[in-house]
């Protein structure tokens, strides 16, 4: 019997792996939401197992998959006022909607 890897289980030569991204633990509700060019795009209003609700300004909410989550950020300081933590999404804000992603 060969239990050698097959070769799809083996990661290629040179091949870079995507970071794992954040989910329901790291994403609170409340957090601030940025676009990867940093403009604010609203506010997490839910979380579910697999997205969190965006909640936009001015704008239709949206279900957003943690898979789209660049990193969440702490930008608190102890020489100034505290900053909430923000998810930054790994899409700019001039793309938002035309991701496919489902309206609440």
């Amino acid at each position: 019997m060969n239990t050698s890897p097959t070769p799809s289980d083996e990661e290629k030569p040179g091949e870079i792996l995507k970071a794992s991204s954040p989910g329901a633990a790291q994403i609170k509700v409340g957090m601030r939401v940025t676009s990867l060019n940093g403009e604010y795009l609203g506010t997490v209003k839910e979380i579910r197992e697999a997205e969190f609700l965006l909640n936009r300004p001015l704008a239709r909410d949206l279900w957003v998959p943690f898979g789209r989550v660049l990193s969440t950020e702490d930008y608190g300081t102890f020489h100034g006022p505290v900053q909430d933590a923000s998810v930054v999404l790994e899409v700019g804000s001039g793309h938002i909607d035309q991701q496919g992603w489902r309206h609440a």
